[in-house]
């Protein structure tokens, strides 16, 4: 990992296949928080895996996150490209946060899976995965109170494999 320059930040990592086995990786990294921008932050990462003799996977991904006032949002595609056949991936996410005052935070953000078109005897469906969501924090002095509700629609690609969740905690800081 390199140190900042002028914002950025580059990553690499590469490992070296054993004798024995065809298994090594690539991965590169670049984050940028430009100065002239204050709150933006985008950054992209891609790698590389041999895993086996002939069998390699190429993973790419982007994001952006944006703060202003008490705004947040982000956004991140990633892409997984396999030799496998109906083993490739699509993403997408974005969410956005808002906090209303120093105690209080509301968001919400929503994601789209797209598994290859395989069929369901490989385990993978051939529907895109929806999911969506809401939360909100409260805070006063130690104790937090917060929620989230969140759906998902044909998850892992099985079309009518749909789910709904709700989620409520109570802490205390001592």
């Amino acid at each position: 990992t390199s140190p900042s320059m002028g914002g950025a930040t580059f990553t690499a990592a590469y490992r070296q296949a054993p004798a024995v086995a065809a298994e090594s990786m690539t991965d590169f990294a670049i984050a940028i928080s430009p100065e002239a921008v204050d709150g933006l932050t985008v950054g992209a990462a891609m790698s590389n895996n041999t895993i086996a003799t002939s069998v390699d996977s190429d993973e790419n991904t982007m994001y952006a996150t944006y703060a202003t006032g008490g705004f947040t949002l982000g956004v991140q595609a990633s892409d997984l490209d396999h030799t496998t056949a109906n083993s490739d991936q699509e993403s997408i996410a974005y969410g956005i946060t808002y906090a209303v005052n120093d105690d209080f935070s509301i968001g919400y953000h929503n994601h789209t899976y797209e598994p290859d078109s395989g069929t369901s005897a490989t385990g993978k469906g051939t529907s895109d995965q929806e999911s969506e969501g809401i939360s909100a924090s409260y805070t006063m002095g130690g104790m937090t109170i917060a929620g989230a509700m969140n759906e998902t629609d044909n998850s892992r690609g099985v079309a009518s494999n749909d789910f709904e969740s709700y989620e409520f905690n109570l802490s205390f800081a001592f």
